[in-house]
């Protein structure tokens, strides 16, 4: 039972026998009562009226009988009465008898270890919470002990004591300031660990069903959660879940990419509302398409770029410094390759006209020679000189084109009259 100052005397409740005490927290004590005109089984929440209690802690129980007030759902612990006894402020609500999700799972023989059983569990987890999200209830502290199995299998949502009503003037967000986290390690969002209440929605409770359901599929968390405060806070922030097929072989494509959708930094890219999660978790279990796709390569790359934007930067700078140096010495090359080409061309090209010139001089030289007026014993024209040439020179340098053509052009211009 509880201690002095914890609550009221346990005879306090009027129509109430306390039959124990079941969960003591920060915020005030829950006892198993009966009804005693019903015999039926209740739960009483009683406000710790401790001397830190102030106006925040009563904002918080008043605002958590107002939300159950609202939700009736059977999948989310039910509210009957409110009161104040010895003092204490409580509230009567129902009693699920049953364990504490993370223990139905861990415990041997439990339906839900399967993969599909999984599912089929979460999916009416997500429903509860989709019922809440409906009428602009954000739970805010979603994690295993505040949802509870009862005997039948089903879950029941509990405490709503950090739940933000986003329908109203946002009484939550008057009573959480920037910079202060609002949540239960490790299941809170990205945004619920950088502090900024302007981002808290829905898709805040999609992101920790996500933390929740990668749990029950593996029995482990996204990211390590060990270490300093902010080493957690920052991981939750930054670090990308280890694929959850890597720890559990019978985890598919489909369903790790429902766990990791649900689990995106970015709210964008989650599913955006808990009713949308439960839809595709429904499509999986009825043997239909999921609606969620894995992320493309391209966004991946461009993800992994911004996180180490600055070693990016660095290498980006380097690969640009080597590439210019290799092109410039590519180009460099290139001009010394041309030059030399350019210069051997040249050299063979004085060697080709060399050559022709030589065989044209000499093909003249014996041309004259064999016509010599000694050797004819008789007077030779110009032209005779020509006719020889040309049925000689119609024999010779076959192989040698350019100096045949030479040739030919000399004679040629030579048959020609001056003028």
């Amino acid at each position: 039972m509880p201690g002095a100052g914890a609550g009221p005397p346990p005879d306090s409740f009027t129509g109430y026998k306390i039959v124990k005490e079941i969960h003591r927290g920060g915020q005030g004590v829950v006892y198993q009562a009966i009804h005693e005109s019903t015999k039926r089984k209740v739960a009483i929440k009683v406000m710790r009226e401790r001397p830190f209690a102030g106006s925040s802690d009563r904002a918080r129980f008043d605002r958590e009988v107002q939300i159950l007030g609202q939700l009736q759902h059977p999948y989310i612990v039910g509210i009957h009465d409110t009161g104040l006894a010895g003092g204490s402020h409580f509230f009567i609500m129902d009693y699920i008898s049953g364990q504490p999700l993370d223990v139905y799972m861990a415990s041997p023989g439990a339906p839900g270890r399967s993969v599909d059983e999984t599912l089929r569990l979460f999916q009416k987890i997500c429903q509860a919470i989709n019922a809440a999200h409906l009428r602009g209830i954000i739970h805010r502290d979603l994690k295993p002990s505040n949802i509870r199995i009862d005997q039948q299998g089903d879950p029941h949502v509990l405490d709503f004591g950090l739940a933000k009503v986003a329908t109203t003037a946002d009484e939550a967000s008057v009573m959480t300031v920037t910079g202060e986290f609002v949540g239960s390690f490790p299941w809170a969002s990205p945004e619920q660990a950088e502090g900024i209440p302007s981002k808290i929605d829905v898709r805040t409770d999609v992101y920790s069903l996500g933390v929740v359901l990668y749990q029950m599929l593996t029995g482990k968390f996204p990211y390590e959660i060990r270490g300093s405060v902010r080493d957690v806070l920052d991981r939750i922030v930054t670090a990308e879940p280890i694929p959850p097929r890597t720890l559990r072989r019978a985890i598919n494509d489909e369903v790790e990419t429902i766990v990791l959708k649900c689990l995106q930094k970015e709210r964008d890219r989650r599913y955006q509302s808990a009713g949308e999660l439960a839809r595709d978790v429904q499509h999986y279990c009825n043997g239909e398409p999921i609606e969620a796709k894995r992320d493309s390569l391209g966004y991946m790359v461009r993800k992994q770029l911004r996180k180490y934007r600055v070693p990016v930067a660095i290498a980006a700078i380097l690969f640009v410094v080597v590439t210019a140096g290799l092109v410039t010495s590519l180009l460099f090359w290139q001009q010394a390759a041309l030059q030399r080409d350019a210069a051997v061309e040249a050299r063979e090209q004085q060697k080709r006209e060399a050559a022709k010139s030589d065989a044209v001089s000499r093909f003249l030289q014996d041309m004259l020679a064999s016509v010599s007026p000694w050797e004819q014993g008789k007077d030779v024209s110009v032209r005779e000189v020509l006719d020889a040439a040309a049925e000689k020179l119609s024999g010779e340098f076959v192989d040698q084109p350019l100096v045949r053509a030479q040739l030919h052009r000399t004679i040629g211009e030579t048959y020609l009259p001056p003028g």
